[in-house]
């Protein structure tokens, strides 16, 4: 963070700590319990960053600090000094906020994790598990509710159909994310709030455990002491021709080439940056400026030659092995034909053996009919 942005982040916090040292000294003097209460909660969550900074080493980008902040301002400012509390559709408009920021957070950090290859499975189980962990955490904040009032007798609960159409509440919510966001992966489009959760991940490592990346690196070396097979492949480059040193496209068609016969038969596992013997050579001779840049030209290119609604089948990473890197591809089965679109030519490869060979004429007819 720069010295001006530092600044400013650090003016906008401290305003927001006196408006609540404000807010918790009139509730003294009107002695409302409940804003007392969650002045002083807030006031504490404002100092929540720099202790986790300071010894757990996670830093929360200021922007999303600054802005649940503010959030909690609001909820107190608006709704109780400003007695927003006592009209009848603020506490449902907070519950369907609260939860659909619960429920964008889970389904965010769900993805980040889904494209990075931390876990394998599919936008159904995501959408589920967003939808679960939203009502969940509406149930618990009900519960934490149910304490309050039992402690000091706030009233945040003053019925039980209130409690219930709160959580109503929230699982629409909860609905309206889960669905949204299965449909985004499906297309493999962006979740709103996955780029800060990606940068926040990338800066606190050990949040989205470091330990699966060395196993990662494990299993990758576990594969190429396996050899080529039917379901494995290397590759020397992903672009450059190592005699030439020089970018050649039939690097790239043959790396695609590789994809679409693991589509086509029983999926499978290419490693770029390794040779036919298995040594390792790493991804240096293809020139990329960065590990992102790399995964966005192979993410193009298979959007490009072989199509959007085949990537929710293709998972990639970029796995350190001692100092070099390799590129991981691995490709479940598709259960459709998949044909490569290259040099104006569809083109329909399986794997036989340790070979992607292309069929054509009878030889493709017959095993379209066969296999799907």
């Amino acid at each position: 963070m720069s010295k001006k942005t530092h600044g400013v982040h650090s003016i906008i916090i401290n305003s927001i700590r006196l408006v609540l040292v404000l807010i918790f000294i009139s509730a003294l003097m009107t002695e409302s319990v409940i804003v007392e209460f969650f002045s002083i909660v807030a006031i504490i969550i404002t100092f929540l960053p720099a202790i986790l900074h300071k010894y757990f080493k996670i830093s929360i980008p200021a922007k999303f600090e600054v802005l649940v902040l503010m959030f909690i301002y609001g909820i107190l400012f608006l709704g109780e000094v400003r007695t927003f509390s006592q009209v009848w559709w603020w506490d449902t408009t907070l519950t369907l906020i609260a939860s659909l920021i619960l429920s964008l957070t889970a389904l965010s950090i769900l993805y980040v994790l889904y494209k990075e290859n931390r876990i394998d499975t599919n936008p159904l189980f995501i959408a589920i598990l967003t939808f679960c962990f939203a009502v969940a955490a509406g149930a618990v904040w009900e519960i934490t509710e149910f304490v309050i009032d039992a402690i000091i007798q706030s009233g945040l609960q003053p019925s039980l159909a209130d409690t219930m159409m709160d959580q109503v509440v929230n699982a629409i919510g909860a609905l309206i994310v889960s669905t949204v966001g299965y449909i985004y992966i499906k297309k493999d489009k962006e979740i709103l709030i996955s780029t800060f959760i990606t940068r926040l991940s990338k800066r606190n490592i050990g949040l989205f455990g470091p330990k699966r990346k060395i196993s990662q690196s494990k299993k990758a070396i576990e594969i190429i002491n396996k050899g080529e097979s039917e379901t494995i492949e290397f590759k020397s480059s992903f672009r450059t021709n190592l005699h030439t040193k020089e970018f050649d496209r039939r690097m790239e068609h043959s790396v695609l080439k590789t994809i679409t016969a693991f589509l086509n038969t029983s999926g499978g596992n290419l490693l770029v940056g390794v040779n036919d013997g298995g040594h390792i050579l790493g991804l240096e001779a293809d020139g990329f400026q960065s590990d992102d840049k790399l995964g966005l030209h192979l993410t193009n290119l298979i959007k490009s030659h072989i199509g959007n609604e085949y990537l929710p089948f293709i998972k990639f990473e970029i796995i350190p092995i001692t100092d070099k890197k390799i590129l991981r591809i691995k490709c479940k089965e598709s259960k459709k034909r998949v044909f490569l679109k290259f040099n104006n030519e569809q083109q329909f490869f399986v794997r036989n053996g340790a070979a992607s060979i292309r069929l054509e004429g009878e030889a493709l007819v017959d095993y379209i009919q066969h296999k799907f």
